[in-house]
């Protein structure tokens, strides 16, 4: 009975749905600003389904039976926040400058960090071409990460820690560095922890979610335009 039940994939949706609502209304009911970003129901949600798997000792195949379900709702709710950009379009034709410089300036930082770290830690260029795309989403990651010869399983794991990350920490930083403006933050999270720095940003504010869901596709961009360039330097480097 217990293996018809876990071979199922309409028990791993509801799982997968039913622990996020669940740790989403444990956290409404939190009341200390510190331990609240931590109580992240994107966070804890993949720990508790983890943990499922581990002890029952259920193949992630069998997981993604109903799990891949749960994953097909990121690209149309991705191409859904235009509508939140078309709202707050005035935002972008007005700082159009500063939101394009500063997405810009976020993929070469990172780029020059990702450069650093290989160095530091005595990467090759596999490892390298795995860690370069991590600040974006998925679907492009994995074709970046492909075409510079990276792991891409690992890929995708760093991407979605990267933006779990992103996640649970964002507002803090926001508030330790005094980070104010709607635009600025929409901006960071979307540029540095992709979906799910959006869905904070959302969260946050309509701006803040329509100027990640515009910093999503635009580091997306910028950074396939610059991996045909990055990889000979790269190449040479490592």
């Amino acid at each position: 009975m217990i293996d018809i039940l876990f071979n199922s994939p309409t028990i791993w949706i509801v799982l997968t749905i039913g622990a996020y609502l669940a740790i989403a209304k444990i956290q409404g009911q939190v009341k200390s600003a510190t331990i609240k970003p931590f109580v992240n129901p994107l966070l804890l949600a993949i720990v508790v389904v983890i943990v499922i798997l581990l002890v029952f000792n259920i193949p992630y195949e069998t997981y993604n039976e109903g799990g891949q379900y749960v994953g097909l709702f990121v690209t149309p709710a991705t191409v859904a926040l235009a509508i939140k950009l078309e709202k707050n379009f005035s935002y972008l034709k007005a700082y159009y400058k500063a939101i394009l410089t500063g997405i810009v300036t976020g993929v070469v930082v990172h780029t020059i960090m990702i450069v650093l770290f290989g160095f530091l830690f005595n990467f090759d260029m596999q490892m390298v071409g795995t860690l370069y795309p991590k600040s974006i989403t998925t679907a492009i990651a994995v074709g970046v990460s492909e075409s510079m010869g990276g792991l891409v399983p690992l890929t995708v794991s760093i991407v979605v820690i990267t933006g779990v990350v992103g996640n649970v920490l964002g507002e803090t930083i926001f508030k330790v560095f005094k980070i104010t403006n709607p635009v600025a933050q929409g901006i960071a999270l979307g540029n540095s922890a992709h979906a799910m720095g959006t869905s904070k940003a959302i969260e946050i504010g309509e701006v803040q979610g329509a100027m990640s869901g515009l910093a999503i596709v635009v580091t997306g961009i910028v950074v396939v335009a610059l991996a045909p360039f990055v990889e000979p330097i790269l190449n040479l480097m490592f």
